[in-house]
């Protein structure tokens, strides 16, 4: 049993969206006040990935994580700031180890936390990560179900069932 505690700290609010869209009509050439944004539309502009989406920003705390999972997440650097804790409070650095917990908060936009969900949550990625990375989703979902529900997945689910992996999980199998 794990003893983590995964925390969304700040998600994109309604104003966040306007902005999208907002931003969205701008690249096409429309400057007028944009309307409210639905659900449909939050979907689509996600899942094509269009630039505005990286206007919408989550923090997202991770307490008590093995120091060793921590540093898949930290791999991620587009898109993403990492606050990790130190472990320099201890006065020999050497005798911590791999799976000391820490606290590690991100703040990370929308379109680096699919590109995420993707590698950490595919079959190959390490069990713990992968289980963080579900936490993670199952924490936004109870914020907003509808919007990120199908983005949040592995690679595989995105890319009718094709695997990039070298060596694929056998799920699915490269073609």
């Amino acid at each position: 049993m794990n003893n983590w505690k995964i925390e969304i700290l700040r998600c994109p609010t309604e104003e966040d969206w306007k902005r999208c869209l907002l931003l969205a009509r701008a690249t096409q050439g429309k400057f007028d006040a944009p309307k409210e944004p639905s659900v449909e539309w939050k979907r689509k502009i996600l899942r094509a990935e269009h630039s505005p989406i990286r206007t919408l920003m989550f923090t997202i705390q991770m307490e008590n994580i093995p120091y060793c999972n921590s540093v898949h997440f930290v791999r991620h650097k587009y898109g993403v700031e990492h606050y990790v804790q130190s472990q320099r409070r201890n006065a020999d650095r050497g005798a911590e180890r791999q799976d000391a917990p820490v606290t590690h908060i991100m703040d990370i936009n929308a379109q680096e936390l699919i590109f995420m969900a993707r590698k950490r949550m595919c079959m190959k990625a390490d069990r713990v990560t992968r289980d963080i990375m579900y936490a993670i989703k199952k924490e936004i979902l109870e914020i907003d179900f509808d919007v990120w529900n199908s983005l949040l997945v592995p690679q595989c689910h995105m890319d009718e069932n094709f695997c990039p992996e070298f060596k694929p999980c056998g799920v699915y199998h490269n073609l």
